[in-house]
């Protein structure tokens, strides 16, 4: 490749690039259109790479040696051990499936007195009386071990988890193709439009079609999407209305 790519405003672009998203889509990491710019997307398949190759501390940036392993060339007896134990793990139960188990366990909670945001899942994050829809999928997670989210830390307010998730920073990913247990966060018509509103955990495609999908959410109710002080299973939820879909990758 010849030089060190990077996620940089404005994007790094040409030939170099092209290539890499072809040796990334070859090794199944990247999913993207082959455009000849480094974007998001491409910048998380490096980190996905990465990780899948054994790298110790995986990044987004790319380079002739990544470049080099998706060509063929043989990774250390290190990056192998590391590679074979996170395949390992994975074939386990997946953490997103154990968040969404644990959350489906709180189905019809509610606040008390109505209207109040006091919940448990507040007086546990240390910041209770607040909107909660992030802080419940925090508890979610970090009941089941994730790294990613932290009680008191990550994450209360959905705009820095679903920034987080784009520039692929904290174990966050933006995926477009959803698993149970994945988050969503929705962006709704009329309200702050490019800013996330609200989030859950996504739980399964209703039509053939993926445009309607089913959730498990804090803080919502029919008519009142994001403060309406219960945990709903939700099947109502629309494509249009998302802003993205998050995995959690620890």
């Amino acid at each position: 490749m010849g030089r060190v790519l990077v996620l940089t405003t404005p994007h790094e672009t040409g030939n170099d690039v092209r290539a890499f998203q072809n040796a990334l889509t070859t090794n199944n990491y990247y999913h993207g259109q082959v455009n000849g710019v480094y974007d998001p997307l491409t910048a998380q398949a490096a980190y996905r790479a990465k990780y899948w190759l054994g790298y110790r501390v995986p990044d987004q940036v790319a380079g002739d040696r990544l470049y080099g392993y998706l060509m063929g060339a043989p990774t250390t007896v290190a990056m192998k051990l590391r590679a074979r134990n996170r395949r390992q793990t994975l074939a386990s139960t997946p953490l997103r499936t154990k968040a969404l188990t644990k959350a489906l366990t709180y189905k019809g909670v509610k606040e008390t007195p109505p209207g109040s945001n006091q919940q448990p899942f507040g007086v546990w994050y240390g910041m209770n009386g607040v909107p909660w829809c992030n802080i419940f999928v925090s508890y979610c997670y970090v009941a089941v071990g994730s790294k990613a989210f932290v009680r008191g830390h990550y994450y209360s307010y959905v705009p820095y988890m679903a920034s987080d998730a784009h520039s692929g920073r904290n174990h966050l990913t933006v995926t477009h193709s959803p698993e149970p247990g994945d988050v969503v966060t929705f962006d709704w018509p009329g309200e702050s439009p490019g800013t996330p509103d609200h989030t859950g955990l996504f739980v399964k495609w209703l039509d053939p079609a993926h445009n309607t999908f089913a959730t498990i959410e804090g803080n919502t109710a029919i008519g009142n999407n994001s403060n309406g002080g219960e945990v709903c299973y939700r099947e109502d939820r629309v494509i249009s209305e998302v802003y993205n879909f998050i995995h959690v990758g620890a």
